[in-house]
């Protein structure tokens, strides 16, 4: 008798669902144990045909992760055990918080609202623009808020767009592959940029589904949704990620979607984010940041007294002034990063890190008002 599929606590299928099939958790489990020889061998022995591809295995080999032991208190008289779990294809349930979406997110009715969709192509159509300039257009006319979900981001220019709308008080969240994310964090040291600077920016990282063998071997996929979300009024959504090859040499389109259909995508952010992690580089730079800033306040400031505004502290982020390795971010961007300069949005909720109404000054929000813009392709500032 077949068994009746069930759901696991996040609503996923569990193992006994329809597409579970106990001779390819075998396979799987032989070419975890024995490689890919023990795997082929095997399905030579129960006549199944191959069903990965080379690059699946290749992927399972070099990412397959061998379970930690970890050693009981000795006194209690309990050995180091490893927690035996049947294969499965879904992720165990975890105790950590779900994140907050600490920055706001907006709150739009789109009920009422019919949906819209067009397609844009790469290489573009005749008299139709390319996606890159969809993307950067649809950048700087955020007023709000800016929800990436990307599998690779390492578009120079696409990233100064993002830059330049945080300045401006335009709340972003990036969403990575965990894979890739050192590829965008090299990007941005190699701009002069350090993301935990920048006020408005929350970048964190996602993992696809997790597989874990009976022996506690196990590995997870990527992120392969590449979505942007504009004001929860626009998302563009396809297959183009955020890279020079897809710019230049690959094909690609993109869906172009206004509409109540909008709101799928909102959800589907949110449940990414929910499931999402901050990046161990970042929780370490945040923490050496955090101990630096208190090293620095006691140094400047032996007695105790309140800081009045001294350019040699950190700020609320931990963001040192004239730390080295920053120097040139602040060169450009000191104005722009301190919190006064942020205009704040009353229709964002949660946006607590934002100014009060009273601290906006008269910094207007629109791009042809003195912020920096950056060129298409030089890559070069337009002071």
């Amino acid at each position: 008798e077949r068994p009746v599929a069930h759901r696991d606590s996040r609503g996923d299928l569990a193992p006994n669902g329809p597409h579970y099939k106990e001779s390819y958790r075998l396979a799987i489990y032989a070419l975890l144990c024995g490689g890919k020889e023990a795997y082929e061998e095997f399905l030579r022995a129960e006549q199944i045909n191959h069903f990965l591809s080379e690059k699946e295995i290749l992927f399972i080999l070099e990412n397959a992760e061998l379970p930690v032991v970890e050693e009981e208190d000795s006194s209690e008289g309990k050995r180091a055990t490893d927690e035996v779990r049947p294969s499965t294809y879904f992720p165990t349930e975890s105790d950590e918080e779900v994140p907050d979406l600490d920055l706001g997110w907006p709150e739009v009715s789109l009920e009422d609202m019919d949906t819209s969709i067009s397609l844009l192509f790469h290489p573009p159509r005749q008299n139709t623009p390319t996606i890159k300039e969809v993307v950067r257009k649809q950048i700087q006319e955020a007023r709000k808020f800016i929800a990436i979900a990307m599998d690779v981001f390492t578009d120079v220019d696409i990233f100064k767009e993002i830059i330049t709308a945080t300045l401006r008080g335009v709340v972003v969240y990036i969403l990575l592959d965990e894979a890739q994310f050192k590829s965008f964090l090299t990007m941005s040291h190699r701009l002069g940029i350090n993301i935990q600077d920048l006020k408005n920016l929350r970048v964190r990282t996602v993992q696809g589904q997790q597989y874990q063998c009976q022996s506690g071997v196990k590995f997870h996929g990527d992120l392969e949704q590449r979505f942007l979300m504009v004001d929860c009024r626009t998302v563009m959504y396809g297959t183009y990620s955020y890279t020079w090859s897809f710019e230049k040499i690959n094909l690609s389109m993109v869906l172009v979607i206004t509409g109540q259909l909008v709101g799928s995508y909102d959800e589907e952010f949110r449940r990414l984010y929910a499931r999402s992690s901050l990046p161990v580089v970042l929780s370490r730079e945040k923490s050496s940041v955090l101990y630096l800033r208190d090293t620095v306040a006691k140094k400047n400031n032996p007695a105790g007294e309140p800081d009045r505004g001294s350019r040699n502290t950190l700020d609320n982020e931990g963001a040192t002034v004239n730390h080295p390795r920053k120097e040139k971010v602040y060169s450009r961007f000191e104005y722009y990063l301190s919190a006064d300069s942020i205009p704040q949005d009353k229709s964002m909720t949660g946006a607590s890190m934002l100014p009060s109404e009273k601290d906006r000054g008269s910094s207007p929000n629109n791009h042809d008002s003195g912020y920096p813009m950056y060129e298409t392709q030089s890559g070069t500032d337009n002071k």
